[in-house]
């Protein structure tokens, strides 16, 4: 695809639709009987959202503009289609919503979850026709971004919490969990399972059956060799979801990541060169501060390659701005290389663009769609 960087200039994100369709059916194949929610905030791309709307997918949104994002997308053949498609396939999965956002979503009785009281009487005076989920607190161990600290409630205090929300009149459909996004630890989901199994089960004894199970996401994507393969990973799910909970219980999952990240290749272009405590640095068109961002707030050391051969040595690799923290790797193995020269990035379709800025001027990287 160097073709595309030389046509399209630099920075350049390419998202291969081939891909995400694929990635997508991968899904569907090996865990049958889950629902797909995708879970925007890895990439919002319009272009992406309407591949998933033609593959029948769900959404996972977090605020109200990723909602009417997905709802400005959706195929509105009458006012009935557009209610149905709201309810069965969004869930606001943000356990803590503003006020002005539960008013918007008033009208629509959208799934939605929540992990304590306060967050409940919230909804209950601006959103009380909610299909509510109640997130449970599960370990993240092992996981590349650890999210247990900030969502879910623990497991013990579960029941009770949806006690409340019932007695409050609201309708409580069922539970949901998050092991962490890049999960490499298949405990995460085992313990989680067995968790959420035993609340269920406490709130039949109590009277109240739940009747929807969601996952989450965390499905890894191969950034490395270390990485678990999909297939087994998805074997031993099903194995437990089949053996905790009765078919009659819905269960859904809302990857991000895995759907996302596979599909886009990055194409900077060295803009800068210099030898610094011995050390050969790039200086390239984009940063931490832009595509690159993930190496921040994804945790993901990216790795470049180059479309030149030839004898390689330890280099560092940083973005345009004036910034030392616009440091992408201090180790990348690269033959020596000239200005203008490119590289490129793989596996960068997730949490990229997504939380790119323009700091210091530089633009984004522009996005190429292919394979639509």
């Amino acid at each position: 695809m160097k073709y595309l960087a030389n046509k399209h200039k630099t920075p350049l994100l390419v998202i291969d639709h081939k891909i995400i369709r694929r990635q997508y059916l991968l899904l569907r194949k090996y865990l049958p009987r889950v629902g797909i929610y995708y879970a925007i905030k890895a990439n919002s791309e319009p272009e992406i959202i309407k591949t998933l709307i033609k593959l029948d997918a769900g959404f996972d949104v977090a605020s109200i503009n990723e909602y009417k994002t997905v709802l400005d997308l959706a195929p509105k053949k009458d006012k009935k289609y557009l209610r149905n498609f709201i309810y069965d396939r969004i869930i606001v999965a943000n356990t803590i919503k503003p006020e002005e956002t539960l008013i918007k979503l008033a009208n629509n009785k959208t799934l939605m979850t929540f992990d304590n009281y306060e967050e409940l009487l919230k909804i209950k005076k601006y959103c009380p026709d909610a299909g509510l989920i109640c997130r449970i607190k599960v370990a993240n161990v092992g996981s590349v971004v650890e999210l247990s600290s900030k969502f879910g409630v623990e497991p013990g205090d579960a029941p009770n919490l949806i006690e409340k929300a019932i007695n409050m009149g609201l309708s409580v459909e069922g539970l949901s969990f998050h092991v962490g996004s890049q999960c490499l630890n298949l405990e995460n989901y085992v313990n989680a399972l067995d968790a959420s199994a035993i609340i269920f089960k406490e709130m039949h004894s109590r009277g109240y059956k739940l009747k929807l199970l969601n996952i989450g996401g965390g499905f890894p994507v191969p950034y490395d060799s270390n990485v678990i393969n999909f297939k087994p990973l998805a074997k031993k799910i099903n194995l437990e979801i089949n053996r905790l909970f009765p078919k009659d219980v819905e269960v859904v999952a809302e990857p991000g990541r895995f759907i996302a990240a596979e599909s886009g290749t990055l194409f900077v272009k060295i803009i800068g060169k210099a030898l610094r405590d011995g050390k050969t640095v790039y200086y390239i068109d984009d940063g931490v501060y832009n595509s690159l961002s993930g190496v921040i707030f994804d945790h993901i050391p990216y790795h470049f390659t180059s479309f030149k051969k030839g004898p390689s040595s330890i280099c560092a690799v940083v973005g345009p701005t004036c910034d030392a923290f616009d440091t992408v790797s201090t180790s990348e193995n690269l033959p020596d290389l000239k200005i203008n020269d490119l590289l490129y990035v793989k596996n960068i379709g997730a949490y990229s663009n997504a939380s790119a800025t323009n700091f210091n001027g530089f633009p984004k990287a522009k996005i190429l769609h292919i394979n639509t």
